[in-house]
């Protein structure tokens, strides 16, 4: 059993039994409780994979009383939904402060998968450099594809399609001059969010300069491994490098979950 699966376990043990004692209190009882047991866990990731189990509980219930109560949709008026909206404030801002759980989806088709694809803009290639350099120690374990890795004389845009066809991680790094790129919206994006959705590909966004990623619906239902109103170029060195720790880190626990 690895550490995430402990923590995971002890998450569900804890929001099942406090969830149920704590039905007729405020919501920010509940937070606390679950605040006060946080303590436990010494690393920030921990705290973060707790936090995340509880908060994967309490949508599942929100969309359990919205399927009995109000024929799957939800109910503004509603106490319970209000409670618990509340809840997932409280769970949301804490979150908000510790590193990014990466999720895939539960249903994958039965297709191999193993690549670490990753999307750019040439204009940012030397953010590209820089992140590369946190994966660059696994490279012996681990398939990561950019373009670079297209060699002269090769049909690039053949290579391309064939790299994100075995794609199980892709790595978007968003900026305005991505968003603004006809050849990444007419040959990376289509099949790659068609990869995440029939394929448990995972999309994973690093947004590097101020853009208005929340604009763009395919996309913005994707995870962003940190708050967009913190752009890897407003940041310190310090949280720039544990941000790309994260990175890896989410990419090879994907990875080795398959």
């Amino acid at each position: 059993m690895t550490s995430e699966h402990v923590v995971r376990l002890e998450a569900k043990k804890f929001i099942e039994h406090n969830y149920s004692l704590q039905k007729n209190h405020e919501a920010i009882n509940l937070f606390h409780s679950i605040k006060e047991r946080l303590s436990d866990f010494y690393t920030e990731e921990y705290k973060s994979i707790f936090l995340d189990e509880i908060k994967l509980f309490i949508v599942n219930k929100l969309q359990e009383h919205w399927n009995i109560k109000h024929n799957g949709k939800p109910q503004s008026n509603c106490p319970f939904e209000i409670k618990i909206e509340k809840v997932l404030f409280y769970l949301n801002q804490e979150l908000e402060t510790l590193p990014i759980i990466a999720h895939q989806k539960k249903h994958i088709n039965n297709v191999s998968r193993n690549k670490i694809f990753v999307s750019y803009s040439r204009i940012d290639q030397n953010f590209l450099i820089d992140m590369k350099r946190h994966f660059k120690p696994f490279f012996e374990s681990i398939d990561f594809w950019d373009d670079s890795k297209i060699l002269p004389g090769q049909k690039w845009k053949e290579e391309i399609a064939a790299a994100i066809n075995e794609t199980k991680v892709a790595i978007l790094l968003l900026s305005a001059d991505y968003l603004a790129s006809e050849f990444i919206a007419s040959n990376e994006l289509p099949p790659l969010l068609r990869a995440a959705e029939e394929n448990g590909a995972v999309i994973l966004i690093v947004i590097l300069k101020p853009c208005l990623f929340e604009e763009f619906k395919e996309l913005n239902q994707y995870q962003a491994m940190h708050s967009p109103s913190r752009p890897v170029i407003k940041m310190d060195i310090t949280e720039k490098e544990e941000l790309y720790v994260n990175l890896v880190r989410q990419t090879k626990r994907i990875l080795e979950s398959s």
